[in-house]
């Protein structure tokens, strides 16, 4: 759960930081806006391939670092 607050808090730093909007943000990295939104909620969890779309959208690492799957 940690993980995934983590993942979200920082998406949400990026996109208030770039002025990015959800929509935006969808377009460019082919994730459904409503995804993104349930992400920034907490109301999903997203999966391996969902973050590494939006990490390559946005040039930016999302996955905490120290995690087992950041190694």
């Amino acid at each position: 759960m940690a993980g995934v607050q983590s993942i979200a808090a920082t998406l949400a730093g990026i996109l208030t930081e770039r002025r990015l909007s959800l929509r935006g943000l969808a377009a460019a990295s082919g994730v459904n806006r409503q995804s993104i939104s349930n992400l920034l909620a907490g109301r999903s969890w997203p999966d391996v391939a969902t973050i590494a779309l939006l990490e390559t959208a946005l040039a930016a690492r999302l996955w905490p670092a120290g995690t087992p799957a950041s190694r």
